[in-house]
C-alpha cells in the first residue's frame, strides 16, 4: 500500500526517503474521472477533505487556543461563511473548558501524528451558494495559504529493493467510496455516461428504445448504480 508523508530526505545518491508520520493510502484516483455517482461534488470532495486535514495539522503547530480556532475557522469561512457562521456563534457560547475541547476535537491528532478520521473538521456543501461556486473557493485557499497546503510525497513499499520508492506529490483526500457487491463470474455492470432522465436513470435514443439499433452509440463506464 502507498503512503503519505510531509517531508522526506535525499541522500547523495539521489534517492528519496520520506521523513516523519507515514498515512497509509487505500486508493488514489483521478479527481476528473468520477469513480462513483454522477454527482458534480464527487471531484471536489478529495479536494476539501484534503484542504481540511492540512489545516487540522497546521492547527496543532500554533501555540495558542485562540490562534488554532481563527486559523481553522478562516479556512471554514471561505468555504462556507453561513456554515462558519452557525458554528462561530455555538463555540462563543461554549465555556473556557470546553472551548478547549471544541479545539481538540476539531484537531483530533493522535499520539503518531496521525489523523483521527472520525473527528475533525466538516463543511457542509450548500446546492445554491450565493456566495460562489465551491471550485472557486477552494482555489481561493491554496491561493492564501500555498506552503500549509502543499502536495504530500508519496511512497510506495518495495521490500524486494530494500527501501520504499518515491512516487511523486499529490493532493490527496479522503473519499467516500462504496464496493460492487458482484464478481467477475456473473459479467460485469456498466452504466451510460450519456443523458441522464429527470429521474437520474440513463436516457435511451429513440432507437435504443425500439430496437432499430444493433449496439449503444453512448460511452459506458463501470458504476454503483447496478443490481447488486
Amino acid at each position: 500500500m502507498p503512503y503519505l508523508v510531509t517531508e522526506m530526505k535525499t541522500d547523495e545518491y539521489g534517492v528519496k526517503h520520506p521523513v516523519g508520520p507515514r498515512e497509509r493510502v487505500d486508493l488514489i484516483t483521478n479527481p476528473l474521472a468520477i469513480i462513483n455517482r454522477t454527482i458534480p461534488m464527487v471531484m471536489f470532495e478529495g479536494s476539501v477533505t484534503f484542504l481540511l486535514d492540512k489545516t487540522r495539522k497546521h492547527a496543532l503547530t500554533l501555540e495558542t487556543r485562540e490562534e488554532q480556532k481563527e486559523f481553522m475557522f478562516d479556512i471554514l469561512r471561505m468555504l462556507n461563511p453561513k456554515q462558519t457562521k452557525e458554528v462561530e456563534d455555538v463555540y462563543n457560547g461554549l465555556s473556557e473548558h470546553s472551548k478547549d475541547k471544541f479545539i481538540q476535537d476539531c484537531i483530533s491528532i493522535d499520539r503518531n501524528g496521525l489523523l483521527i478520521t472520525s473527528n475533525g473538521l466538516y463543511v457542509r456543501w450548500e446546492a445554491f451558494d450565493p456566495d460562489g461556486s465551491l471550485r472557486d473557493k477552494i482555489i481561493s485557499v491554496y491561493e492564501k495559504y500555498p506552503e500549509i497546503m502543499a502536495p504530500y510525497h508519496i511512497f510506495m513499499p518495495k521490500p524486494k529493493w530494500g527501501r520504499d520508492i518515491y512516487i511523486g506529490d499529490d493532493y490527496v483526500g479522503y473519499q467516500m467510496i462504496m464496493d460492487l457487491k458482484q464478481s467477475g463470474e456473473k459479467g460485469f455492470s456498466v452504466r451510460s455516461a450519456g443523458a441522464i432522465s429527470d429521474e437520474s436513470l440513463p436516457e435511451k435514443s429513440n432507437g435504443n428504445r425500439n430496437g432499430s439499433e444493433s449496439h449503444s452509440s453512448k460511452p459506458i463506464r463501470f458504476g454503483e448504480l447496478s443490481k447488486k
